[in-house]
């Protein structure tokens, strides 16, 4: 069992992740059953499980409503029970209990979703077009310039007035894009590198980019970092204008966003960091296989 305080600091640990996850709560019950009214769990789309909210027989309808909460972003209650009830109060989604422990649960699923981070580096026309279009479409936008005022961007937008960022700055991974354009090319790109990314571009044609990567290459950052970068930047829209390549920009990063896969959380390493690192290890409850509340009626 895990207490109120324990599911606080897993829920902030979580949102640093950058994880999508929700907040199960039982509302109901009708024993016998193992949770109680009040029993709660922090559950992943990933199908990790934090609390308790029950054994093997709900665990397997809470992860899949989990998911298209998390989806649409719309809170659910589920009903798992494995009476063959028809009739249900409205907004009630009944799954079926294969297992023969009995019992039904009434469990209040909603969803807490985190916005992405966007750290855009430089002060070019495409960096203000892209910092205005991306905080629009929900993303968190943090922009690193040098000798820009900070009141030519809107004031839901984070200004960093140098290139100095340290990794431990974002309280998760951001997606990074480098759109110097000539001005301190090398210094925002070595800034880029520096940051664990999923994602990192840099907006310059092919042959300036391989000249820009080239000189990083003995600035002790390993090749696979280096390979990561995305360069031209943005889909291939034939975007020409500052504001279109924003728009090819922003559009890939959706795209990313929304295929992304667990690679996303592992942070780039340094050459001259050691080869192994010791990490915490994070216990869960994992589902078991059950083919139980696979179907919902």
């Amino acid at each position: 069992m895990i207490n109120s305080a324990e599911l606080e600091l897993k829920a902030e640990q979580l949102t640093r992740q950058g994880k999508h996850f929700t907040l199960a709560t039982v509302v109901r019950c009708e024993s016998p059953t193992s949770a109680k009214p009040g029993a709660k769990a922090l559950v992943t789309f990933e199908g990790e499980i934090f609390g308790w909210i029950g054994g093997g027989c709900a665990q397997p309808a809470v992860i899949k409503t989990v998911r298209e909460c998390i989806k649409t972003g719309q809170p659910q209650l589920i009903r798992v029970t494995p009476t063959h009830q028809t009739a249900l109060e409205d907004g009630i989604v009944k799954f079926n209990m294969a297992c023969h422990s009995g019992g039904t649960l009434d469990i209040f699923i909603e969803p807490i979703t985190v916005k992405p981070l966007l750290l855009i580096i430089g002060a070019s026309p495409v960096s203000h077009a892209l910092s205005k279009i991306a905080s629009m479409s929900g993303f968190e936008v943090t922009v690193a310039v040098e000798g820009t005022p900070n009141e030519l961007f809107s004031s839901e937008i984070s200004v960093l007035d140098n290139f100095e960022i340290s990794d431990g700055h974002f309280n998760r991974m951001p997606y990074v894009v480098v759109s110097t354009q000539g001005k301190r090319d090398e210094a925002g790109l070595n800034a880029a590198l520096k940051i664990a990314s999923p994602y990192t571009a840099l907006v310059a044609s092919s042959k300036k980019a391989l000249k820009l990567l080239e000189k990083t290459a003995g600035m002790n950052f390993t090749p696979e970092v280096i390979n990561n970068v995305r360069y031209p930047a943005g889909l291939k829209i034939g975007a020409n204008t500052p504001e279109e390549i924003a728009v090819a920009l922003l559009a890939e990063l959706i795209q990313f966003k929304n295929t992304k896969s667990e690679s996303m959380y592992t942070a780039p390493k340094l050459q001259s960091e050691s080869a192994t690192t010791n990490s915490e290890s994070e216990s869960a409850t994992k589902p078991p296989e059950s083919s139980s509340c696979c179907s919902s009626k």
